[in-house]
């Protein structure tokens, strides 16, 4: 059989040039390290100006439909192949026709005097550290914590504005301009670096190779465009490559700083920005042993993933890095190493370049800018009127947010504008008056309203495969118990807030499982199918729970955990949602929350309440249930799947006795009572540490209801509780009961309707009207007649002595007196 070495595979052949060779499209540069196709269009959904090659990755990526992947990826894709290894083998046999990896050159071609470039980058550097005194240099001494002494080791200055000023003498114009250093604006040539920026050079050998920037005030967001650089750069950093030892690789320039203030000894570089292509293979070239402090997010996971044979250190806090960590007092020798980082999840991030487009700069314009920038990271839903994004790889109400988006394409219109002004001064005033205007409320409004209609998805679309569980790090594919990464494609906004960890284990829940059953495992081993069901989101069964116990017997604890499992899946309602005589007109807040619930939890019921029937069969039937927010502007249509689970030491009363009403009762008995020595007040906290272990018990009972289901492996002591719960709701039974019934006996319908009204009276019973009442007798078997011109029943009699002389029955032993 045919072996392939995937990563060898991607890794070798341009992905561009298999493109053009799939689609005999042929590619353009759109930036720095980006590409696309010719004719500008995403091969898969069709949309323009969002589908990209990343030259340095070797991936691509549709900012629309989200596609992206490597070579193999995309020959599956365009092909519609089976799998990846026909994609391998497609591979294989067209090699010869496509060239190893060559990376494409954008920039043009280099013919400055680099000697000539270094020593002009040097004056720069040691003009801008003159200027690191006062507060700018308290600044970074008292805030950022670096001591002045490693701030001259590594001359790091702060911008004047005056820089040109005092090398023009020196050096002509054009030598000036070909460090990317400057900029002519309006025939006059000023600092490309605004006063009061940060100046950050790399030395590679003794000479500086290129600078970064960093503004305290985080208005200058750019840096010098890299075909300006020197060949030699790569990090930030490279000058601490004398030192022996493990290098340490970092994200950026005060990760850097820090660590070296820290005491680490080796090397210590910084990647600055995202990392490259070829940052990892100047990396790996060196041959040397390799520590990495990247920071604790999805950027630093998939830098920790470029380097597999590298030792991984990772601060505690999700969103953290080392700079942080180590001024906030952590130590970062006392940090936990992995030898192994297999990255969890993974988050798109968008490169497009050009923020400003080709849109006009009217409301409309503005909402078609918005939606190309952040379209794949929002969605409108139109029947809750409200915005969802994907943020730390879950999608998540956004009702604030979505202004932060609209404000950013403000800023980002306004910085471009700046920098088109260095080039164009007539497009970039039109730029920079377009995003000031932008900046007002009243634009801001419009154009989040006018990009509703782009964005729209139905509330249907949104949780809707079941079989999809979203858990803390990524999803579970519930058909396979498997898991795999969260994609927006997924549209999962409810998530359980546990990680999956498949060595977890949980054995003081089955402990706890053991008490409650009190020893029964047909009936523990039922509970773990029924969990299994909720994480479903299924109604197959269409059952609805009822949790009935009395005194301390664990019900309540056992809920209360599989809430917590659950989150966002899990929801609870007041129990007269569910009662008759509510007021069923007008908006209901509860039913309102259950779209997307898998779990729907109502405490006691009051006592001698009546269960609504019709709403219960929806419920549980899977059927369309129809609800309105108290303020919202539409009804909200959506199909349960929850189950629907009830609490309590009362059992409600239920007069439906047909077939279709009890076939969906599932009480469940807590038979266990605990005595006050026996609870452990700890015991939710022991249990809360345990959930990881808990998703995996049940993940088991999701496979174990696959094979067994829940109504046909009913234990023993759910069927009689039932059985005895029916006997008990039959009210016309127990009435009959005390009744005559044989075959010439006869009874007009009138007087046997008051006598069951005497019986119900009495107890305190439903009263049912007579029409449901003679209804019910018929469904009983009891034959309906006329007899003297009136309407009876054959077949039945009354016992009481008073009320005999109505039918036509000899009494002999009165055994029902009302």
């Amino acid at each position: 059989m045919l072996q392939y070495d995937f990563n060898s595979l991607n890794n070798n052949y341009p992905i561009y040039d298999v493109f053009t060779k799939l689609t005999d499209i042929s590619i353009s540069p759109c930036g720095s390290d980006t590409l696309e196709p010719e004719d500008e269009t995403c091969p898969f959904c069709g949309h323009k100006n969002a589908f990209r090659f990343h030259a340095d990755s070797n991936q691509y990526h549709c900012y629309s439909c989200e596609e992206h992947g490597g070579v193999l990826d995309l020959i599956q894709k365009v092909l519609g192949l089976r799998s990846v290894f026909e994609a391998a083998r497609y591979l294989s046999r067209m090699s010869s026709e496509i060239p190893s990896v060559t990376p494409i050159e954008i920039v043009e071609e280099d013919n400055r005097d680099h000697n000539v470039i270094s020593s002009v980058f040097m004056d720069i550097a040691l003009h801008y550290a003159k200027n690191l005194v006062d507060e700018a240099l308290n600044y970074q001494v008292e805030q950022r914590g670096h001591s002045q002494l490693l701030l001259e080791q590594h001359h790091i200055g702060i911008a004047d504005g005056q820089c040109y000023a005092t090398l023009s003498g020196k050096y002509d114009d054009k030598t000036l301009l070909a460090t990317g250093m400057f900029r002519e604006v309006n025939g006059r040539i000023i600092d490309f670096v605004p006063e009061g920026v940060y100046v950050y050079p790399h030395f590679d050998n003794g000479r500086i190779v290129r600078f970064t920037f960093k503004d305290p005030k985080k208005t200058f967001k750019y840096q010098q465009p890299k075909k300006y650089w020197l060949p030699e750069a790569h990090w930030y950093g490279q000058q601490t490559l004398e030192k022996p030892g493990t290098i340490a690789l970092v994200e950026g320039e005060n990760d850097a700083l820090t660590l070296i203030e820290a005491g680490y000894t080796g090397p210590v570089l910084a990647s600055i920005g995202s990392l490259s292509q070829s940052q990892v293979d100047y990396i790996n070239s060196l041959r040397r042993s390799i520590n990495t402090y990247f920071d604790n997010d999805d950027a630093g996971d998939r830098y920790r993933s470029k380097f597999p044979s590298a030792t991984h250190y990772i601060v505690p806090e999700r969103g953290s890095d080392i700079d942080e960590f180590i001024r906030e007092g952590g130590d970062w020798q006392a940090l936990e190493a992995e030898q192994t980082f297999i990255p969890l999840i993974e988050t798109p991030v968008s490169n497009l370049p050009n923020s400003c487009g080709a849109e006009g700069f009217n409301d409309v314009g503005n909402a078609n800018r918005l939606a190309r920038l952040f379209g794949h990271n929002l969605r409108y839903v139109r029947e809750t009127d409200s915005f969802i994004h994907f943020v730390d790889n879950q999608w998540k109400p956004a009702s604030v947010q979505v202004m932060e988006y609209a404000k950013q394409v403000a800023a980002d219109m306004l910085a471009e504008g700046h920098k088109v002004l260095a080039d164009d001064d007539t497009k970039g005033t039109q730029l920079i008056k377009a995003a000031i205007q932008l900046h007002n409320l009243p634009k801001l409004k419009a154009m989040i309203e006018l990009v509703k209609p782009k964005l729209e998805v139905c509330m249907v679309d949104l949780d809707a495969d079941p079989m999809l569980l979203g858990v803390g790090n990524g999803v579970i594919d519930l058909n396979t118990g498997e898991y795999r990464e969260n994609r927006r494609l997924n549209l999962i906004t409810r998530y359980t807030p546990v990680d999956f960890n498949p060595n977890a284990k949980c054995p003081t829940w089955e402990r706890f499982i053991n008490d409650i059953t009190v020893g029964d495992t047909e009936l523990a081993s039922f509970l773990q199918r029924l969990v299994g069901y909720f994480l479903a989101g299924r109604t197959d069964e269409q059952l609805l729970f009822f949790f009935y116990g009395h005194g301390s017997n664990g019900k309540s604890t056992f809920i209360q955990i599989i809430q917590s499992l659950m989150g966002s899946y899990a929801t609870q309602i007041n129990s007269d949602v569910l009662m008759m005589n509510k007021n069923s007109g007008g908006p209901n807040a509860s039913l309102a929350k259950l779209p997307g619930k898998r779990l729907v939890v109502a405490n006691e019921l009051p006592e001698n309440g009546r269960l609504d029937d019709t709403l219960i069969k929806s419920m549980t039937g899977g059927d369309i249930i129809v609800a309105r927010q108290v303020y919202g502007k539409h009804e909200l249509e959506f199909y349960s799947q929850f189950s629907l689970v009830i609490i309590g030491n009362h059992k409600p009363a239920i007069y439906d006795m047909s077939h279709g009403m009890w076939r969906r009762m599932c009480l469940i008995p807590f038979a266990a009572n605990f005595t006050a020595a026996q609870i452990d007040p700890e015991l939710p906290v022991k249990l809360g540490k345990e959930l990881q272990g808990i998703l995996n018990w049940a993940l088991e009972g999701v496979q174990a209801w696959h094979a067994e289901g829940l109504k046909r492996s009913l234990p023993a002591a759910v069927i009689a509780a039932n059985d005895e719960y029916r006997q008990e709701s039959d009210l016309i039974g127990e009435f009959l009961e005390g009744c005559l019934q044989e075959p010439d006996a006869y009874t007009a319908a009138s007087e046997l309707y008051q006598a069951f009204l005497s019986f119900a009276n009495e107890g305190n019973e439903w009263r049912m009207t007579q029409r449901i009442f003679t209804k019910k007798m018929v469904e009983r078997g009891f034959e309906k007649v006329r007899r003297n011109n009136k309407a009876g029943f054959r077949g039945i009699a009354l016992l009481d002595p008073d009320l005999a002389p109505l039918s036509t029955h000899k009494v002999i032993n009165p055994i029902f007196v009302v």
